[in-house]
């Protein structure tokens, strides 16, 4: 997870205006720190176009993300945390954690959804990042989620 994501890549934010401002929010400081292009950014929108917000996986999660085929230029995470939420759909889940992935292969970002799934199945873990006070505890609290995920398997 260390490699995967860094404290400056974690933020919170009040609110977005809707769910397209929500993707350029949370895709923004992977698109300024050259991990991908605007072009990612658009297929993330197009591929919500095509199918829906899929990437919606369930209440308070958003996994942002497009093929590695459009502007990626290497493997990094963000993310954001929202103090108020957005909805993708209008009869669709709260969302408050938008987490950005950029993955330039198919393997090298596993262990960091591995990671990201454990701390949403877990109610505890996701109060503690809803109520964050900053970046840096958001960052804490996945690489402590990432360790313990690592330990168990």
């Amino acid at each position: 997870m260390k490699t995967l994501l860094k404290q400056e890549n974690c933020f919170i934010r009040q609110n977005v205006n809707d769910w397209k401002d929500a993707i350029h929010v949370a895709c923004k400081p992977m698109v300024e720190q050259n991990y991908c292009t605007e072009e990612y950014v658009q297929a993330v929108f197009e591929s919500t176009e095509k199918y829906g917000p899929y990437y919606v996986l369930c209440e308070n999660l958003a996994l942002i993300h497009a093929s590695n085929k459009a502007g990626v230029n290497d493997t990094q995470m963000a993310i954001t945390v929202l103090k108020e939420p957005v909805r993708f759909t209008p009869d669709g889940w709260d969302v408050r954690v938008l987490v950005t992935l950029v993955a330039k292969d198919s393997t090298s970002h596993m262990k960091g959804i591995m990671a990201v799934s454990c701390i949403f199945e877990n109610q505890y873990k996701v109060e503690r990042i809803l109520n964050a006070a900053d970046g840096k505890e958001i960052y804490d609290l996945f690489v402590e989620s990432a360790e313990e995920f690592e330990k168990s398997n």
